[in-house]
């Protein structure tokens, strides 16, 4: 009976290590994992008492935790796991691009918009096409807009009119 005990709760084991290491989510082999391993504690604990119950429970954990390391540490080094981690920075020869820095420049100054903002379109402000939102509210194209505030690449404007 102890054997199949020490089966039970290591199975339950693998299956937890299967799907955090393999299987996306948590549900498929986690959830039958634990229960396989709180029924393997439980009928220790039923069986043969509580020393030998906390017993189980102390190796369980004195195991999981040096597997856990040890595992997600081979996991690194596997290409399975590479796929998992962000090995690049982002270059602009990339095709990444911070937003613009001269955007700030432009709260204050009024300009006219291109589409209807409903609430977002596109206004001529400074003689250059922005991207622009309101605070809500329609706008229909052709009508004076000023810039409230600009937040990284979000230009805020409101309605002249």
């Amino acid at each position: 009976m102890m054997w199949f005990l020490i089966f039970l709760i290591g199975i339950g084991i693998l299956l937890v290590f299967i799907e955090l290491l393999i299987l996306p989510g948590f549900g498929a082999a986690g959830v039958p994992g634990c229960l396989l391993i709180l029924i393997g504690v439980g009928v220790a604990w039923w069986q043969f008492g509580f020393q030998t119950a906390l017993t189980y429970t102390g190796a369980t954990l004195v195991g999981v935790i040096p597997l856990a390391i040890v595992g997600l540490s081979v996991m690194r080094a596997t290409p399975a796991g590479k796929a998992f981690i962000l090995r690049t920075t982002q270059d602009k020869a990339e095709g990444f691009h911070a937003p613009p820095s001269e955007l700030a420049s432009l709260v204050g100054k009024s300009g006219k918009a291109l589409t209807p903002l409903r609430p977002a379109g596109a206004a001529l402000i400074s003689g250059h096409r922005v991207d622009i939102v309101t605070q809500g509210e329609f706008v229909p194209a052709d009508t004076e807009v000023e810039v409230i505030f600009v937040e990284g690449s979000r230009v805020v404007v409101r309605s002249l009119q």
